[in-house]
């Protein structure tokens, strides 16, 4: 009887310790996080990288509750919009840190998120992705407004009047993470309500259909594709306009959407008029502001911190419109060269500093949070060192694909080791 009763008491302790360590499992799960391995540069200041928070932690902690959730259920969904200029039109930045959050968890990154065929711009383009085009095309930008078109989330918009215009989306260029989509969404208008987009898939004609309440158009598709091709009805004397396409499949996880613009300032993004509708649809939890390296590209007499800040602050309102829970996080701008023409040359950028003030004093103003990007990577006139290592290019203003995906995972680690300091307050 003594061993009957010594065998239960061990088998109850077992079950116990084995529903203790499965509990520990799930909870390590929910805040599953491994930081990126970073090569060892002394000008780096690996010690000061890390998100500052001026004005409180309380946005953060509710984006983090909402990714621990997804983690730890796998349900639910995050969306990050980076928006920015070169930096993000590149797409060497954006995508590391697309594919970094991609290792919180297994099929964690669901979406693409945002595209935009910037080949018709005539301009680089992110190599992660193909848009080819047929047909003749009209393009503007935020940079050059030219009040044909109006633009939105993408910060530019091609425009059609040819019957024979096509474009061939093409994911998963050198990726290590898969994406697919069985709903295409094509962010516009058209000049006429009997202009219609549609894809051609396998033979089968695939008709778009109008999303009045969301805005843009809907293709279906009968399969989970990661090519597709696009084609557009247009009667006499019509016109299709395109502003973005956002690829879905409809499953939780997290989907970063990156808008970037070669030159573009904050004033540049205020002139998007579709920007607010745009910005609705996708309701980013997490914004990341990359904006102000062309803000401070002036003389130093030229560049107002107040008026800077000023614009921002249209910017932020108009995304806590489309989220009023979306966490903000401000990448102050890299130590780079000003061009100040041929009397004075080029210097460093005295306008950094000032930038990344004022950044910090938006970041107190409306909780958000500050990546002091200029210290990081080792403050006044580290550009000439990380150029020297062959992390930028010579007009030390944008760095080489190397240097991007160096900042990205940088700036992840940042993210992932406030994430998991949170969880131990």
């Amino acid at each position: 009887m003594k061993r009957i009763i010594h065998i239960y008491v061990c088998l109850t302790a077992f079950i116990l310790l084995a529903s203790c360590m499965v509990s520990a499992e799930q909870d390590s799960t929910a805040r599953k996080g491994e930081l990126r391995p970073l090569p060892t540069y002394p000008f780096i200041r690996y010690e000061e990288n890390m998100l500052q928070f001026p004005g409180g932690h309380a946005q953060f902690d509710t984006l983090y509750q909402k990714l621990d959730t997804l983690l730890q259920t796998r349900k639910g969904h995050i969306s990050i919009l980076h928006i920015g200029g070169s930096h993000v039109q590149a797409g060497y930045m954006s995508h590391r840190l697309r594919t970094d959050f991609a290792t919180l968890a297994d099929s964690v990154m669901t979406e693409r998120g945002l595209l935009f065929p910037l080949r018709i711009l005539r301009t680089n383009v992110p190599q992660n992705y193909r848009i080819s085009y047929s047909g003749h095309w009209e393009s503007t930008r935020c940079i050059k407004p030219d009040g044909r078109d109006s633009m939105g989330i993408a910060g530019a918009a091609v425009s059609t009047q040819d019957n024979g215009a096509s474009l061939s989306i093409t994911l998963n260029l050198h990726d290590s993470v898969p994406f697919y989509f069985d709903r295409l969404r094509l962010l516009g208008y058209a000049s006429d309500t009997t202009a219609c987009p549609y894809a051609m898939h396998h033979g089968q004609k695939l008709l778009a259909h109008r999303d009045t309440a969301a805005g843009g158009y809907v293709i279906n598709f009968p399969e989970a594709c990661t090519q597709a091709d696009l084609f557009f009805r247009i009667p006499a004397g019509g016109r299709f306009t395109l502003t973005g396409i956002l690829p879905e499949n409809g499953r939780d996880g997290i989907t970063y959407h990156a808008a970037g613009i070669n030159g573009a300032d904050v004033p540049a993004w205020l002139r998007c008029t579709r920007l607010p509708q745009e910005l609705s649809l996708i309701a980013p939890d997490l914004a990341i502001f990359g904006i102000g390296i062309n803000d401070a590209n002036v003389p130093p007499e030229r560049f107002d911190p107040e008026k800077f800040k000023a614009n921002y602050r249209r910017l932020i309102t108009l995304f806590k419109a489309a989220n009023p829970h979306c966490a903000l996080l401000f990448i102050t701008n890299n130590d780079c060269l000003l061009n100040l023409g041929r009397r004075y040359g080029k210097r460093t950028n005295p306008n950094t500093a000032r930038v990344a003030k004022a950044m910090k004093e938006l970041a107190k103003e409306y909780g958000g949070a500050v990546w002091d990007q200029y210290t990081v990577m080792g403050g006044s006139r580290s550009s000439a060192l990380w150029r020297g290592k062959g992390l930028m290019r010579s007009d030390r203003i944008h760095f080489t694909a190397e240097g991007y995906r160096l900042v990205a995972d940088l700036l992840y680690n940042a993210i992932i080791t406030d994430y998991l300091h949170a969880e131990k307050k």
